[in-house]
C-alpha cells in the first residue's frame, strides 16, 4: 500500500516538472549579477583604527604620573615602607628647580591612593586594549 502511494506521488511530481519545463535565464543575466557584485564591493568600508585614548590624554596621564613619582622621590614625604628599605639612598640630591616640591605636604594615604589608582588605570587600559584588539581582528 505504501509502495503504491509513493509511486503515485513520484509519477505526479514527474508530470508536474515536465509540464513546468526548464526556465532559462535572460540574456544579460550574468552581466546583471556581476554588476551587482561590483556595486556591493564598492559599498564595503574598512574599519579605520582610532585609538581608545588620544595622544593628548596619554600626555596628560604621563605628566601626572611623572609628577606623582617625582613628588614621591623628591618631596618631603615620610615613606616608611618595610618591604622597600633605603628609598632615600635611591633619591639623588634635590635639584634646585624641584625645591618647590618639598613645600607641598600631602598625606601619605592620599599618595598611596593616587599611586594605586594610577596603577589600576594602567592595568585596565592594558586589558581593554587587548579586548578591543581581539574584537576587531580581521580573520
Amino acid at each position: 500500500m505504501e509502495d503504491n502511494r509513493d509511486k503515485q506521488l513520484d509519477d505526479f511530481i514527474k508530470k508536474i516538472v515536465k509540464s513546468a519545463g526548464i526556465e532559462t535565464p535572460s540574456d544579460g543575466f550574468t552581466q546583471n549579477i556581476m554588476s551587482k557584485i561590483v556595486a556591493q564591493e564598492e559599498k564595503i568600508t574598512t574599519i579605520e583604527y582610532k585609538p581608545l585614548i588620544s595622544k593628548t590624554s596619554w600626555f596628560v596621564l604621563a605628566a601626572f604620573a611623572v609628577f606623582l613619582f617625582t613628588f614621591i622621590i623628591f618631596g618631603n614625604i615620610d615613606l616608611n615602607i618595610s618591604w622597600l628599605p633605603g628609598i632615600d639612598q635611591l633619591a639623588p640630591n634635590k635639584v634646585g628647580f624641584l625645591d618647590f616640591l618639598s613645600q607641598i605636604h600631602l598625606p601619605s594615604t592620599l599618595v598611596y591612593g593616587l599611586s594605586g589608582l594610577a596603577l589600576f588605570i594602567y592595568v585596565q587600559i592594558f586589558f581593554l586594549k587587548k579586548h578591543l584588539e581581539n574584537r576587531y581582528t580581521l580573520s
